[in-house]
C-alpha cells in the first residue's frame, strides 16, 4: 500500500503540473483553444498481461486526469477547449503525401516521397488542420461546403484530413469566391 500511495502521489503531481504547463503555455501565447485529441477508448491490446500489462497501464495513467484538469483551468481562465478524432493523425504526412513510416527511434518518420519529419510535430499539424476543418465546416454553408468537397475529396473523410486538406480548403474557397 505504501508504495501504491507514493505512485499515486507522483502521479497527482504530475497532473497538475502537467496541466498547469500547458495552461500557462496557452496564456502566453494568447491561445483562445487548447486542442486534444480524443483518446478516451482506448483498449487494452490482446495479449497483454503481467508486467506488460501494468506497464501498458501506468503508460497511459492519467490522460482524462490531464485533459480533465487543463478543461477545469483553462474554462477559469477563459480559454475553450476541444478535442479531435485521434484516428490517423500521427500515420497520416501533414503536406498530404500518404502514410508515414517511423523510423527506428520513433520520434522521426518518413514520407514516401523522402522527407523527414518529426513525428510529434507531424500529429500536431494534423490535430490543429482537423480543428480548424470542423470549425469551418460549421460556419460554411451547405451548399458551399458540397461544391468545395467535390474539389478536395480528403475533406469527405475526417480521418483522412491533414494540414495539406486544410490548405486546399483554402485555396477551393478563394476559387468559388467565398
Amino acid at each position: 500500500p505504501r508504495y501504491w500511495r507514493r505512485i499515486n502521489g507522483l502521479q497527482k503531481h504530475i497532473v497538475n503540473h502537467t496541466a498547469h504547463e500547458i495552461v500557462r503555455f496557452a496564456q502566453d501565447h494568447d491561445a483562445d483553444v487548447i486542442v486534444f485529441e480524443y483518446l478516451d477508448h482506448m483498449k487494452m491490446p490482446k495479449g497483454f498481461y503481467g508486467a506488460k500489462r501494468l506497464r501498458f497501464r501506468l503508460h497511459y495513467w492519467r490522460k482524462q486526469g490531464i485533459q480533465q484538469k487543463v478543461t477545469e483551468m483553462a474554462h477559469c481562465q477563459g480559454i475553450r477547449v476541444a478535442r479531435v478524432n485521434a484516428r490517423n493523425t500521427s500515420q497520416l504526412a501533414f503536406d498530404g503525401t500518404g502514410v508515414v513510416k517511423r523510423k527506428g527511434k520513433k520520434d522521426l518518420c518518413r514520407v514516401s516521397t523522402g522527407k523527414i519529419y518529426h513525428a510529434d510535430l507531424n500529429a500536431t499539424y494534423n490535430i490543429g488542420a482537423r480543428y480548424f476543418l470542423r470549425e469551418l465546416r460549421k460556419s460554411t454553408s451547405e451548399r458551399e461546403w458540397l461544391s468545395v468537397e467535390a474539389k478536395v475529396p480528403s475533406l469527405a473523410r475526417r480521418t483522412q484530413q491533414t494540414l495539406a486538406s486544410l490548405i486546399s480548403f483554402h485555396q477551393a474557397m478563394r476559387q468559388i469566391g467565398a
